[in-house]
């Protein structure tokens, strides 16, 4: 509701997702890392959601990474959907 339109919010994600992909274990393994590194890569919910991936597509088997990115992800909808209706209702 922020963004005026479609392009923008694009780039509102780019810039959001874009840092968050490099400090995650997408591109390199997280034992080769700095510890304080580490540390930033293992709260990182986007490591959490490529772990995930890999281990359905690898050995087909569903862990507590699959859990912790779809409890990510329904804490970000409880938290923003009510604030976008907000907004939404506000504008109209």
């Amino acid at each position: 509701m922020i963004a005026r339109n479609a392009s923008s919010v694009q780039g509102i994600s780019i810039i959001v997702l874009f840092p968050l992909t490099f400090l995650s274990n997408a591109f390199v393994p997280v034992n080769t890392m700095p510890d304080w590194l580490q540390w930033v890569v293992n709260v990182n919910p986007i490591s959490h959601l490529v772990t995930a991936v890999r281990d359905l597509t690898n050995a087909g088997t569903v862990g507590g990474d699959l859990a912790f990115s779809l409890i990510g992800a329904g804490v970000i909808v409880a938290i923003f959907a009510p604030l976008t209706v907000r907004a939404y209702m506000r504008r109209t």
